[in-house]
């Protein structure tokens, strides 16, 4: 009897845990530094319909990249963080290529970021403004909830991004996400997401010669360290398909099938702090 009241009494401390709004920030503490760890792999893949015969090509890219996040200074917009690259490998690579060029300039990076308490981030120095850090970071949009929610509780964010290959196209992201549950006494918070993408102009590019629409689905999920005011870990898989027009071929000639492509990215991202 004494064991299931002490059964019973630990089933409500967890729903009254679970009950109860929490607010999710990224807000680390002055002094920390945090290692970070990120994987990623594209895989891309091209089908052309020419004749009533498919064509198919493939290719598939993934990339390390081992870097340090330094809290230095809290601001009105949020937290002044130092980021410093210490490594990254890419696949495939050689001395020669383009991407071994992108990782020598990567490597050895030092760059100064503001990440809001609701995740947002922009960079405010880099040397370089075409870097790829500066693409990558620059507009990183908010994706936690401004108010405090509960387990359950589900909140929207709707965004646009620049779109990758393609200088001025932006594409329009709505994502649904989900806290799913608290561990470790409510210091951990488990987020998961869905969400949709398309090209904004993507009406106007149908119309172009050579131009493209663009449609995609993402899932992911985030694991919030509340204590560290972090987010130690991160996946997210994206798929997005892209139907390219063709360029008009010469007067008489039938008209070229677009191309269909495939590109699948998925990418997993992990944070500790520093011992």
């Amino acid at each position: 009897m004494f064991g299931r009241t002490i059964l019973f009494a630990l089933a409500l401390v967890a729903h009254a845990g679970n009950s109860q709004a929490v607010l999710l920030q990224i807000k680390p503490r002055i002094g920390d530094t945090l290692r970070m760890h990120l994987s990623q792999s594209v895989e891309m893949t091209g089908t052309t319909h020419d004749r009533g015969r498919d064509s198919t090509s493939g290719m598939t890219t993934s990339i390390e990249v081992f870097s340090r996040a330094i809290a230095e200074q809290w601001t009105s917009g949020g937290t002044l963080m130092q980021t410093i690259t210490d490594s990254v490998q890419m696949t495939p690579a050689s001395r020669a290529s383009l991407d071994d060029l992108r990782r020598r300039a990567l490597q050895g990076k030092n760059v100064w970021l503001r990440v809001s308490p609701d995740g947002a981030m922009e960079v405010v120095h880099d040397s370089d403004p075409s870097s790829e850090l500066q693409q990558t970071f620059g507009g990183m949009p908010a994706m936690l909830a401004r108010q405090p929610v509960k387990v359950g509780e589900r909140w929207t964010r709707e965004m646009q991004i620049p779109l990758s290959g393609d200088p001025g196209a932006m594409g329009s992201v709505k994502a649904t996400f989900r806290l799913d549950s608290l561990g470790r006494n409510g210091d951990i918070a488990f987020v998961s997401l869905h969400g949709t993408m398309s090209r904004a102009n993507s009406a106007s590019a149908q119309r172009e010669p050579g131009g493209y629409t663009t449609s995609g689905t993402l899932i992911g999920t985030i694991q919030i360290d509340r204590r560290l005011g972090w987010i130690t870990d991160s996946r997210s898989s994206i798929i997005v398909r892209s139907t390219i027009a063709s360029a008009p071929g010469r007067k008489g000639e039938p008209p070229r099938s677009p191309m269909e492509v495939r590109t699948k990215i998925t990418q997993w991202i992990r944070a500790m702090r520093a011992r």
